[in-house]
C-alpha cells in the first residue's frame, strides 16, 4: 500500500523565507501554494531530483496537529490508498493521528515502537 516516493518534512518559521533561503544556495521551488490557510513549499535540490523536501509553516502544524515535533524533520511516506492503509494500521493497533482530508489528498501520522512520528499522504 506504500508507494515507493518519500520525502522530507521540514517545520519552518516562514516558508516564503525558508523557500527563498533553499532557493538563493542552489535549490529549485517545484510549488509554493497555499493550502487550507497555510502556505507550503515543495523543494529540491535540482527539478528531476527523486529527493524533495516540503517546507510547512510550523505554527500552524502546531494548532492543527497535536503531538507532532516540529523541531524535527519528519519523513513523509505515500500511499496509493490511504484509506485502507488508515484502517489497517487501526487494525494492527498501531499509535495514529487524525485522518485529516487536505483539498485533493488525505494526510495522517502514526508511531513507531520508539515514539518516532511519521506522516502518510495520499488520495482514496
Amino acid at each position: 500500500m506504500f508507494t515507493n516516493q518519500a520525502q522530507l518534512v521540514l517545520y519552518v518559521e516562514d516558508v516564503q523565507a525558508a523557500a527563498d533561503f533553499w532557493q538563493a544556495i542552489g535549490f529549485t521551488v517545484l510549488s509554493l501554494e497555499n493550502m487550507d490557510g497555510s502556505l507550503v513549499a515543495e523543494i529540491a535540490p535540482t527539478a528531476d531530483s527523486p529527493l524533495t523536501f516540503t517546507l510547512y509553516d510550523k505554527n500552524f502544524v502546531e494548532t492543527h496537529a497535536q503531538n507532532i515535533n516540529t523541531s524535527a524533520p519528519q519523513i513523509m511516506f505515500f500511499a496509493e490508498n490511504i484509506l485502507a492503509l488508515y484502517q489497517k494500521m487501526q487494525s494492527l493497533s498501531i499509535q495514529l493521528g487524525e485522518l485529516i482530508h487536505l483539498e485533493d489528498r488525505y494526510v495522517f501520522n502514526f508511531v513507531d515502537m520508539d515514539g518516532n512520528y511519521f506522516a502518510v499522504t495520499g488520495q482514496e
